[in-house]
């Protein structure tokens, strides 16, 4: 390759120096009204020049085509791009997510996972996953980059000073069958993987879910012996040095937010801290299942349960809005369940904006898509009338197994939720009665104002219209 540039280089040389040999024979001509004998070797670099240009162009097999133009937003010179990959991909968290956006986010991650740079590559997926986990074929390319990265020989960690830590066991695969935040694979951050141990006073036993946001762990509180949730979020990775600071700020202020909710049906935040540009929550280990598992039309529960879990989340809601914290996330796979205890907990509350997920730079916090009210999406102020919202849709695909808005692009998706009624309820349950689709109706309303006033009220609404239900309704 380097032969046939330097070719090109001399062959381009050659000709513009012909070129000007001719041109100063012509001169001379119409001037002197001589014969000049300059032609002959103008001519002969000229045409040699030519010729080892065409040669050169020919050698290389192809002639360079000019990008198309929905790849020139990361760049046309590849090198280039992924020398400044940080700054492109800064660039690109900070402009507001559309179809545009999500394009060039693919493109970028496509052409460094060609390119064996696969922490960068999973880096780019997994932003753009949090975006749209729906994305062309973005979970696919991101569990493979995973499952590469889990078959890698990892070099022994080094001892660290105190206590023993506990060796994690093979990590616990995280399911989500309706496709939300938990299916997605992430990439480990600088500090995980086999060789962490121990976040703070924690020995971290095992992995036992992933996010788009973090890792979750189970732990040891050392000081107590107690079981705990760890779930650690790269603010370093995720986040400039510029940032970092504002970020880490924000993510201990709302931790702080959120760990004052006392409420049964609130899952209880023991403690936070950061470590190795890891940020980590402590929170109440939970038994049971996300309500994602029965989301799909083949695994409902029965209506009066959903109504009667519902219920109960929305007065946890209620009881969250009053101490002004909204949750931002809500959807099925952040709702937990153990049917053995009849325990229901709101999980992972505030986490969609303790990481900034695009908070500071586009105005949007971003949780799960599908699940965002119009409010949310188009970064507007979010109030706890957008959790409700978002219940409204988890109602829906927990009675239905289906979403009641999906698009196949981000924008289209945006569209629909913010400019489309959802479907009638009916149309997939014509056997529950006419009062659940009046609360979904209201749930989903575009403008705030016309949802329901509190999450205490929809909670009402919900038990009035459970006890029409009949008991045993598949």
């Amino acid at each position: 390759m380097d032969y046939v540039y330097c070719m090109r280089k001399f062959g381009l040389i050659t000709a513009i120096v012909g070129f000007g040999i001719l041109g100063a024979d012509l001169a001379l001509r119409l001037l002197s009204n001589s014969s000049s004998w300059l032609w002959l070797p103008g001519t002969i670099a000229f045409a040699g020049g030519g010729a080892a240009l065409l040669w050169s162009r020919l050698s290389s097999g192809s002639v360079v085509v000019p990008a198309p133009k929905a790849a020139q937003v990361v760049g046309t010179d590849t090198a280039r791009l992924l020398d400044n990959f940080e700054q492109r991909f800064a660039e690109l968290k900070r402009r507001k997510p559309s179809g545009t956006v999500l394009g060039d986010l693919y493109t970028l991650g496509t052409q460094l996972e060609s390119r064996g740079r696969a922490t960068q590559a999973t880096a780019v997926f997994r932003h753009l996953a949090r975006i749209d986990n729906t994305y062309k074929d973005v979970s696919t390319r991101l569990k493979r980059l995973m499952d590469t990265d889990r078959t890698k020989p990892k070099a022994p960690p080094s001892p660290a000073p105190g206590p023993s830590p506990i060796s994690p066991a093979p990590a616990a695969a995280a399911r989500d069958p309706a496709g939300q935040e938990c299916t997605t694979p992430v990439s480990a951050p600088a500090a995980e993987g086999p060789e962490l141990q121990r976040l703070g006073r924690y020995n971290l036993e095992r992995e036992i879910g992933r996010g788009a946001m973090g890792i979750v762990y189970l732990g040891r509180d050392t000081a107590i012996n107690r079981s705990v949730a760890i779930k650690a979020i790269p603010l370093a990775s995720e986040f400039s040095d510029a940032e970092l600071v504002e970020a880490r700020a924000r993510f201990f202020r709302e931790a702080e937010t959120a760990g004052r909710l006392n409420h049964p049906n609130i899952v209880t935040i023991y403690d936070v801290g950061e470590e190795r540009g890891l940020a980590y929550i402590a929170m109440e280990y939970l038994k049971g299942r996300h309500l994602s598992d029965h989301a799909t039309s083949n695994n409902l529960l029965e209506p009066r349960k959903v109504l009667e879990v519902i219920a109960r989340t929305a007065e946890a809601l209620g009881f969250a809005h009053k101490q002004q914290v909204v949750h931002r996330d809500i959807k099925p796979a952040n709702l937990m369940y153990d049917a053995g205890t009849d325990i229901l907990k709101i999980t992972d509350f505030g986490i969609a904006r303790l990481t900034g997920a695009g908070s500071t730079r586009t105005g949007i916090v971003l949780g799960t898509p599908s699940f965002m009210s119009p409010e949310q999406l188009e970064g507007r102020n979010v109030t706890g009338h957008s959790d409700l919202f978002s219940l409204g849709v988890s109602l829906f695909q927990l009675l239905t197994g289906h979403l009641p808005f999906t698009a196949d692009s981000m924008t289209g998706l945006m569209q629909q939720i913010a400019e489309v009624p959802h479907p009638p309820l009916r149309a997939f349950r014509p056997d529950l009665p006419e009062c659940v689709e009046v609360i979904i109706d209201r749930a989903l309303a575009k403008n705030p104002d016309a949802r329901f006033d509190s999450g205490a009220q929809m909670a009402a609404a919900l038990n009035d219209c459970r006890s029409r239900i009949p008991s045993g309704l598949p």
